[in-house]
């Protein structure tokens, strides 16, 4: 489920510095108190819409549902999207489409070039410059552009935060001038989630062929 001599003149560049550096150390906030709070579920479930848009085409958008299960080893997740669910129990990942009534079955290894659902909350405190935007329509507007740009498919990222820093929106924009949109429409924290719900049942689902590509 992959964001640059006169006395007058120096004022205004020490202004516009000044305005920078504020707005930096704004968004700095906003995400390192979205992150902590984050950072202190155990599990979430969160309901999303994804909005895939390329130049002036119109967009298509998919609903989808995602659960996150942290502990001190692993990080797991349950992602169901676009008629597939994929299963992550932080070693293996199984991506199944019902279509094909198939399950692939994997070594789980992170991209480094992209975001992969468990990131989706807790990215954007590395690697990346912030910059606030300001508090429009009861969100915090934050732009972020990789450090490292040649590391990401994307460009930049733009991120909206309620009041209360819970994440609401994900703006990716990539390279190649697709814009990737993820509209959180609800939030569950702390919900009782049992460890197999991040791992593949072949008991239960005896018909499906499983394609082992460890």
């Amino acid at each position: 489920m992959r964001i640059k001599y006169s006395i007058a003149l120096i004022a205004f560049v020490a202004s516009v510095a000044s305005v920078f550096s504020q707005s930096d150390i704004r968004a700095r906030e906003i995400l390192k108190e979205s992150g902590q709070m984050y950072k202190r579920y155990k599990t979430l479930s969160a309901d999303f819409a994804l909005t895939t848009k390329s130049g002036s085409r119109k967009g298509f958008t998919n609903k989808g549902k995602l659960y996150i299960k942290s502990n001190k080893k692993v990080n797991m997740f349950h992602l169901d999207y676009a008629d597939q669910t994929i299963q992550c129990d932080g070693k293996h990942i199984w991506t199944y489409n019902p279509l094909d009534e198939e399950v692939t079955l994997e070594l789980y290894k992170k991209k480094t070039n992209d975001m992969s659902p468990e990131d989706i909350f807790n990215i954007y405190n590395k690697g990346f410059k912030a910059s606030y935007n300001g508090f429009k329509n009861a969100k915090h507007h934050i732009t972020l552009v990789p450090k490292r740009p040649k590391k990401y498919k994307f460009s930049y990222i733009k991120v909206e935060f309620a009041k209360n820093k819970k994440l609401q929106r994900v703006v990716q924009h990539y390279k190649n001038g697709t814009d990737i949109i993820i509209n959180i429409t609800d939030q569950v924290p702390n919900k009782s989630l049992a460890n197999n719900l991040f791992v593949w049942d072949a008991a239960k689902n005896k018909n499906v062929t499983l394609v082992d590509l460890r």
